[in-house]
C-alpha cells in the first residue's frame, strides 16, 4: 500500500474553459479560494483548458486566487479534444448535450492520465465547486484507498445506453472472475474526486477497460459520462476496501445548487 511522504507528488486539477469577460472567472477564483488546509510545497494546482486562456487572464486568474500558489495552466486541446462531430453519429435522445461536454466527458475518464503522469495522487475539484474539507486529509485518505468521493448518485438510462452491457461483455470476454450481475446507471459524484493514481496505473484491467471504452466511442455516441463509467470500475473492478464515500468531503455544487 502506498504510503504519503514529501516524495510523493499530488496535484488539484480542474478543467475549465476560456472567457472573453474575466468576471466569467467569478466561479473559477470562489473555487481556487476555497482550497485551504493544503501543503502546497508538495502540492501543484493545475487548470486545464481548451487554448483560450490567454496569459492576461491567466495572470487575473492568478492573482485573484489568493490561496494558491503558482497555478499551473495547461492547454489540452491538441491531444484530448481532436473528436471531429462530423465524424460521429449522436444517439438522438442525447443531441442537446454538445461535442464539448462529451470532450468533458472523455477527458475525466481517458485522456486526463495522460497528463499527470508526474503525479501519485491527485483531487479533481471541478470550477463550480466551493469546498470546505481538509485537502490534506483527503490525500492521506489516498495512501490507504484508490479512489475517495463525497457522494454515490444515480444516472438517467438515455445517457447510458448499452453501458452496463458493454462492461458485462468485457468481463465475460476476458473470462475475468468477477461480478456478472448487472446493474442500474450509477457512480461517484465525480465533480469533486480523489485518485490514487499508482494504484490506478498498475491495474492492468481497469486500463484495458479504460482503452476499450476510449475506441468504442461510445463516450461521444451515447453520451456515457464519467460518473457512470467510474461506477462501473468501482463496482466491478475494486474491491470494497479500495474506495470510499467520505462524510468529510463537502462542497457547495453551483450548477445543480446541492450542498454535498
Amino acid at each position: 500500500m502506498n504510503q504519503q511522504n514529501k516524495n510523493n507528488k499530488k496535484a488539484i486539477i480542474v478543467l475549465t474553459r476560456g472567457y472573453k469577460d474575466i468576471a466569467n472567472y467569478d466561479d473559477l477564483i470562489k473555487r481556487n479560494n476555497s482550497i485551504v488546509n493544503v501543503d502546497s510545497t508538495t502540492t501543484d494546482f493545475i487548470i486545464f483548458h481548451e487554448g483560450n486562456i490567454n496569459e492576461a487572464h491567466q495572470q487575473y486568474i492568478s492573482g485573484k486566487s489568493i490561496h494558491v500558489n503558482n497555478i499551473k495552466f495547461i492547454n489540452i486541446s491538441e491531444h484530448a479534444f481532436n473528436t471531429d462531430k462530423n465524424m460521429i453519429f449522436f444517439y438522438p435522445p442525447t443531441n442537446s448535450f454538445s461535442l464539448s461536454y462529451r470532450h468533458m466527458c472523455s477527458f475525466w475518464f481517458v485522456n486526463f492520465f495522460d497528463y499527470v503522469n508526474d503525479y501519485d495522487y491527485i483531487l479533481r475539484i471541478d470550477e463550480d465547486c466551493v469546498i470546505n474539507f481538509n485537502i490534506d486529509n483527503i490525500f492521506l485518505q489516498l495512501t490507504r484507498k484508490t479512489i475517495v468521493y463525497g457522494k454515490w448518485v444515480g444516472d438517467d438510462d438515455f445517457v447510458t445506453k448499452g453501458l452496463n452491457k458493454f462492461t458485462l461483455q468485457f468481463i465475460n470476454k476476458n473470462k475475468y472472475n468477477f461480478k456478472k450481475n448487472s446493474r442500474l446507471p450509477s457512480g461517484p459524484y465525480t465533480n469533486v474526486i480523489g485518485f490514487n493514481m499508482n494504484n490506478l496505473r498498475q491495474n492492468q484491467i481497469i486500463q484495458q477497460y479504460i482503452q476499450q471504452i476510449k475506441f468504442s466511442n461510445c463516450i461521444y455516441i451515447y453520451r456515457w459520462g464519467d460518473l457512470p463509467l467510474w461506477g462501473e470500475v468501482i463496482y466491478y473492478f475494486l474491491n470494497k476496501n479500495e474506495y470510499a464515500e467520505l462524510n468529510e468531503i463537502k462542497y457547495y455544487h453551483g450548477s445543480h445548487r446541492v450542498f454535498i
